[in-house]
Formats: C-alpha cells, sequence, structure tokens
C-alpha cells in the first residue's frame, strides 16, 4: 500500500531519526566452532519536516564509492571509511526504486511523523570473527539426576574503534520436556507460580557467613545463577535465564558467569528418548552492528537544514549445541583401595555371634 503525504506542515524545529539495526543469527556446535550466520540489516526512519520535501540518504555501498556529491551540512560523522555490498534489497513504498536501479541512491518522501522501515538488506558477515559473548552448556545425566550447566564469557573489546560495549537484555532459553514442566512450579494461594533461582555467591569462603550475619541453607535448590535471575517460562516451555547486562559495572572481561539446574527424577518419572540438543541466547548490543554499515550523509531539499539523529543497534541470536555426558561414578581412588571382606571371614563373624548369645 502506497504511503503519501497528504499535505503540508509546518513545524518549529524540524527532525530526522534514523536507526540502523543489525540481526545477526549464528548456529554453533558444542565445541563453539560456527556452523552458519547470516545477517540483516534494517533501517529505520521518523521525519518531522515542513513542506513537502524530498530525501537523499547516502550509505556506504560499494558502488557509490567515489560518486558522493552532498552538502558539508548534509555529511553525518562516521567513524569508518568502509565500503559493503548490499544484497536483496527491499524497500519502502515511498522510496523511488527506478531512482536506486539508475544511481543506486536512495530517494524518499517518507510520511510526517511516522516510523516506518525504510529498507533492508541482505550482508555477508566477516569469517573468522570473535563473537562477543561467549557460551558452553553440558547436559549431564547420573542415573536419575540430570544436571545443565552453562556458563558465559564476555571477551575483551570487539574492536578498536568502537571499545568494550556491554551485551544488554541477555536472555538465554534451555528446552524442558514437558513431563518435566512440573517440577519447576509451585503452587500459590489462587494460581501457579515458578520457582525463582538463587544467586551461587561464587568463591565463597568458608564459615564467611558468621562475620557477614547471613545464614544460608545447606541444601541445594533446583536453580542457581551467579548473575542475573533464571525461572521457567511457559511461553517459550523453556527455562529462561536473563541477565540485564554484562559485563556489570566496575566488572572487566573474562569473568565467568555460571547457570546450574538440578533434576531429580523419581521412579513415576518419564524420561523422553531425546534431550533437548540445542539451548537458544538472544542479546543486544548498542551502538555497534556487525554488517559495517554506515550513514554517511542526509540531504533534505528544505532550506534550513534539519536536526540529523543517528543510532545503531545490533541483535544476536544464537543456537547453540549442548554437550551430553555421563556422570561419574565413585572416585577412582576409592575404587581402586576399597577392600571386600571375603564370605568366609563374615560367615566365622556371624557364627561367634550366634554362640555368644547362647
Amino acid at each position: 500500500m502506497p504511503a503519501v503525504r497528504d499535505r503540508a506542515l509546518t513545524y518549529k524545529t524540524e527532525e530526522v531519526q534514523l536507526t540502523a539495526v543489525d540481526e545477526f543469527y549464528v548456529e554453533q556446535d558444542k565445541i563453539g566452532r560456527i556452523e552458519r550466520q547470516i545477517a540483516r540489516v534494517r533501517v529505520f526512519a521518523l521525519a518531522f519536516l515542513s513542506g513537502m520535501p524530498d530525501l537523499e540518504l547516502g550509505v556506504n555501498d560499494l558502488p557509490r564509492q567515489g560518486k558522493e556529491v552532498v552538502g558539508r551540512h548534509d555529511i553525518i560523522p562516521v567513524i569508518t571509511e568502509e565500503w559493503i555490498r548490499l544484497e536483496d534489497v527491499e524497500f519502502h513504498s515511498c522510496v523511488s526504486k527506478n531512482e536506486f536501479d539508475e544511481t543506486r541512491t536512495i530517494k524518499f518522501r517518507p510520511p510526517d511523523a511516522c516510523y516506518i522501515e525504510l529498507f533492508r538488506f541482505r550482508i555477508r558477515p566477516p569469517k573468522n570473527r570473535e563473537l562477543p559473548l561467549q557460551i558452553r552448556s553440558q547436559i549431564i545425566t547420573t542415573g536419575t539426576k540430570i544436571e545443565i550447566r552453562s556458563d558465559i564469557l564476555i571477551p575483551g573489546f570487539i574492536s578498536r574503534k568502537y571499545g568494550q560495549i556491554p551485551c544488554e537484555d541477555i536472555a538465554v532459553r534451555f528446552p524442558i520436556p514437558e513431563c518435566w514442566i512440573y517440577l519447576f512450579r509451585v503452587e500459590k494461594h489462587f494460581k501457579y507460580g515458578s520457582i525463582k533461582a538463587s544467586h551461587r555467591r561464587t568463591g565463597k569462603i568458608k564459615g564467611i557467613e558468621r562475620f557477614l550475619g547471613a545464614v544460608e541453607t545447606l541444601e541445594q535448590t533446583p536453580l542457581e545463577v551467579s548473575s542475573g535471575t533464571a525461572k521457567y517460562e511457559h511461553h517459550h516451555k523453556a527455562i529462561v535465564w536473563r541477565i540485564p547486562k554484562l559485563p556489570k559495572e566496575g566488572q572487566g572481561s573474562y569473568t565467568t558467569h555460571t547457570f546450574v539446574c538440578r533434576i531429580n527424577l523419581t521412579a513415576f518419572d518419564q524420561i523422553p528418548e531425546k534431550l533437548p540438543s540445542h539451548c537458544y541466547v538472544e542479546f543486544t548490543m548498542p551502538a555497534t552492528n556487525v554488517s559495517h554499515v554506515t550513514l554517511r550523509s542526509l540531504s533534505v531539499t528544505n532550506p534550513d537544514p534539519p536536526e540529523k539523529y543517528v543510532r545503531y543497534l545490533s541483535r544476536h541470536e544464537y543456537a547453540v549445541e549442548m554437550e551430553h555426558t555421563q556422570g561419574q561414578g565413585p572416585n577412582a581412588y576409592v575404587t581402586a583401595t576399597q577392600v571386600d571382606k571375603p564370605p568366609e571371614l563374615q560367615t566365622s563373624v556371624k557364627e561367634e555371634s550366634d554362640s555368644d548369645s547362647d
């Protein structure tokens, strides 16, 4: 459906907001090797302009390198001079597609005060790059006891030009079989709720609760985390571990954050034929992008240039394979040094006890 600017309005202060959102999807195996990665860029626009102006947006498209002719007031400051190739470009109805096919320029007349997706395109992400968030997960099965353990590590600087950028709104989903859901539900007054994780203090000194005045229960809880919160969410049918921000304030990189889930099954619980094979991670990173897209200039036909605001955001989604292992039995030293009494000795001891009783 075409979007037209039906009437001319007048603003005291003119403003144009542009947002470039990178969507990055990665599939990893259990040792962290990237098996598949795809990326897409979506550019959004919001304009408050007087009259019926035409806008021209300059992107670091490789065919336009060296052919840009823009005014001094139209240039947007950038921190990189990299150029990329746009693939499978899709435009909003307000963009002139014929102009883009002929000159590779993006000219449009946006609707007034509407937040629209101006265009989107595919990009080939760079290979052999360290991911900003690394996770390792495993499922340990020991008889009727199942333990899900996951560790998150945030590396150092993602690049020299961006520096240290935190990962925000982190959500890690561990799918749970339907027959085990009741283990993470608790009955309340008028409804059922979810069991929440207890905070796990790593590196605790023995007897420190006497000095801190905190008394901790010795029994193990089903869910334990070192950062954030975790609970079962029926919308995802999974245990979701949520962390607002990593690294935290005053915390350096290369710090491990741990999640532990312990499931004790009974003889009445069903064991599915196949346990979940992947866990899923979602998070965002402000002021960064994976595709190296740059909005270089914005030209407006109005005599007075408007205020320009450009924002970059990257959304990451990982599908990480979980390692399935079998739990260890007794310690190897205990097994090697264990001495069983011979049956003859046991029989003689029993006879002596019977004679003493007589």
